[in-house]
C-alpha cells in the first residue's frame, strides 16, 4: 500500500489526534529516512511515521523499548511522548518523540574526532551490555515465523560427527 507522507496529512493526524498540539508547525526534516517520514512539531517534538506497511511494526518496538532503553545509555535517545493511531488517510500507528538538537554525524561536522570516538565506543558498550531477554525480535514477524518452523523441522547436527 503506498501512502502520500506528507505536512498535509501530518497535520490532519496532529489536528484530530492531538488537537492540544494542533497550533504548532510543522515543517519536514531532510534527510527525513528510509523506513519513516520525519516531521518537526513545533521546536521541541518530532512526528515519525513509518513509510510502509513492512516498517508499522517498529512503532510498538520504539515505544515499548526507547524508555527501557534510555536509562542505561550515556548518551540521548529519542523518547515517545505520544502515539499516534491509524486513521482512515493512514493505515498504521504512528509517533511522537522529543526533538534532540543536532546533526548527522559526518568528519566536517565533528570537532573532536577522538572525544566523538570514544563517546560512540561508550554508548556502544553500553548498548551491548544491556540484558536483551524479552527484548524484541529484528525483522519481519511473517520471516521469523517461516524461519522457526523451518528450524524445527531441520534436522540437529550430532556433536560428534561435526
Amino acid at each position: 500500500m503506498s501512502v502520500q507522507i506528507d505536512d498535509a496529512l501530518v497535520r490532519r493526524l496532529v489536528d484530530a489526534q492531538f488537537p492540544q498540539r494542533s497550533e504548532l508547525p510543522i515543517r519536514p526534516v531532510t534527510p527525513s529516512g528510509w523506513d519513516n517520514r520525519t516531521f518537526r512539531l513545533g521546536d521541541t517534538m518530532v512526528v515519525r511515521l513509518p513509510s510502509g506497511e513492512e516498517y508499522a511494526d517498529q512503532v510498538s518496538k520504539e515505544q515499548r523499548w526507547l524508555p527501557l532503553l534510555s536509562a542505561s545509555l550515556p548518551l540521548s535517545i529519542p523518547m515517545p511522548l505520544a502515539l499516534g493511531q491509524p486513521a482512515a488517510d493512514y493505515p498504521w500507528r504512528w509517533s511522537v518523540y522529543h526533538w534532540l538538537e543536532g546533526e548527522a554525524a559526518s568528519s566536517g561536522a565533528i570537532a573532536d574526532l577522538t572525544e566523538f570516538a570514544s563517546s560512540l565506543g561508550r554508548f556502544l558498550g553500553a548498548l551491548q551490555r544491556i540484558d536483551a531477554t524479552g527484548g524484541p525480535v529484528p525483522g519481519d514477524p511473517e520471516d521469523r515465523k517461516i524461519l522457526e518452523a523451518t528450524l524445527r523441522v531441520l534436522p540437529v547436527p550430532d556433536k560428534a560427527s561435526g
